[in-house]
């Protein structure tokens, strides 16, 4: 059963002197202890540690929030003892003016692989989603479809790649396989491929983003993520695919199901 993560990069914590840093560290069970029980020495809580792998390393990139207000050691001190027993190599301390806030502005651009990426939450997306259905009406449902189509090949020219570097060839696996698993890690929703072939299919979509915003409606929602999965297909099989979608969780449907075939060849 698939579980929520929180991609939160910053804290709030009311009346709390918050401060973080990134910094290099040792990608080991070793380096975390010994962070822990400074920090615990010091009476410093240790509010978030996430750590990327450095390409080709032991090391990691590594950004710490921690909790100071019932410390009497002061920040850059801490740090530097840190650093000095070997365990981090420091590239920024992070201070907010606000008390009780603190955010991550010392990592720009965010990055998804070797890509830029950029985070949507729901209080955003949807005044794009709703919003464009509402001042434009069917237009704007048309308008939908073709931005996630156009969205889909993009996304599909990195999936090719993907599967490319893993040697992995036929369609139908990249698409269940890569495919899939990346719609499912960017949040969109989580896609399970009942039948699929060149010329014809089956997708369910379980709580798509985007029909979560269409509830108790009478008939499907979906524009935008069934154009990313038109898009999608139509580039890693070079053929383009009408995507109908037959059942929605906005009518209270178990899951979003996407019925899929090939639109024949003009001679």
């Amino acid at each position: 059963m698939p579980r929520p993560l929180n991609l939160s990069r910053y804290l709030v914590c009311p009346d709390r002197c918050l401060v973080g840093i990134m910094a290099k560290v040792k990608a080991s069970s070793e380096m975390i202890s010994e962070l822990f029980a400074r920090a615990t020495r010091h009476n410093i809580t240790v509010q978030h540690l996430s750590m990327t792998p450095l390409e080709r390393t032991e090391e990691a990139s590594a950004l710490i929030f921690l909790d100071m207000t019932d410390s009497k050691v002061d920040a850059e001190r801490f740090f530097k003892d840190l650093q000095n027993a070997g365990l981090i190599e420091v590239f920024e301390i992070i201070r907010s003016p606000v008390k009780g806030f603190i955010a991550d502005t010392a990592t720009h651009p965010l990055l998804a692989g070797s890509t830029r990426a950029v985070i949507l939450r729901e209080t955003g997306y949807r005044e794009l989603l709703v919003g464009m259905r509402e001042f434009y009406g069917a237009s704007g449902e048309t308008f939908l479809y073709h931005i996630g189509f156009r969205f889909g090949l993009g996304l599909a020219e990195l999936h090719n790649e993907l599967a490319e570097k893993v040697g992995l060839k036929d369609r139908v696996r990249i698409y269940k396989y890569i495919s899939a698993a990346l719609f499912q890690w960017a949040g969109f929703g989580r896609i399970e491929v009942c039948e699929l072939n060149h010329e014809c299919g089956t997708i369910l979509v379980y709580d798509s983003f985007e029909c979560e915003l269409g509830k108790y409606r009478a008939i499907p929602y979906s524009q935008f993520v069934r154009g990313i999965i038109g898009g999608t297909l139509s580039r890693l099989f070079g053929k383009r695919f009408n995507v109908v979608e037959e059942g929605c969780i906005a009518k209270r449907d178990p899951a979003c199901k996407f019925v899929i075939k090939a639109v024949a060849q003009k001679a």
